[in-house]
């Protein structure tokens, strides 16, 4: 047991040793992507859940301690859309949004040129401004402006970090997700972007 012991510390030590090189660097740059939204209201209406896609653009600022852990801020604009079909037509909120999530993540830092990793978070949603449409059957539509609520998410995620000298390029999938109550998750956005960052 103590050989064993002896030699998981010399393993541990021999992996941050690794590390020690460059023990904390930075990098920022821009993130876009795809929104894919949904939304079940738990209404007598429709059994159907609202649901929609849209897009986002932010500044993506980061920051990696011993290439194990980081920490990142990406603050956007991101678009929401959630529609379902009723009896009478078909029903649409739009969204305009400024979000911004904060992450922290687990990396495989020692792997060269590729590094995945698993992060979680919180976002804080702002809405910039809404639209509710109802297009009826018969091709008339009706459309009016609504307010929107400042919302907090949980954040969970997974990524790569493919590393080319001081750039970095890093696809990523996103889940954001806000409870409507203790028990249920009723408002899911998932995030399909790629991030393009100058690591100085």
């Amino acid at each position: 047991m103590k050989k064993l012991f002896i030699f998981f510390i010399i393993i541990t030590t021999t992996a941050f040793a690794g590390c020690l090189d460059s023990p904390i660097s930075t990098r920022v740059g821009i993130r876009t992507g795809l929104t894919i939204s949904n939304y079940d209201p738990d209404s007598s209406v429709s059994s159907d859940e609202y649901s929609g896609t849209g897009m986002l653009l932010g500044l993506g600022m980061g920051s990696d301690f011993f290439s194990i852990l980081a920490i990142d801020m990406t603050p956007q604009y991101r678009s929401t859309s959630h529609a379902r079909d009723e009896i009478l037509g078909r029903r649409t909120y739009s969204y305009n949004n400024l979000y911004f999530p904060i992450t922290l993540s687990l990396k495989g830092g020692m792997i060269p040129f590729v590094s995945p990793y698993v992060s979680v978070g919180i976002g804080i949603n702002v809405p910039l401004s809404g639209i509710e449409r109802f297009e009826y059957n018969n091709g008339t539509a009706i459309e009016n402006e609504i307010g929107g609520s400042v919302g907090g998410f949980a954040i969970l995620g997974v990524g790569a970090e493919v590393k080319l000298l001081k750039f970095r390029i890093v696809p990523e999938f996103m889940a954001n997700m806000q409870g409507y109550d203790d028990q249920t998750v009723k408002t899911t956005d998932y995030h399909l972007s790629i991030g393009f960052y100058y690591a100085p």
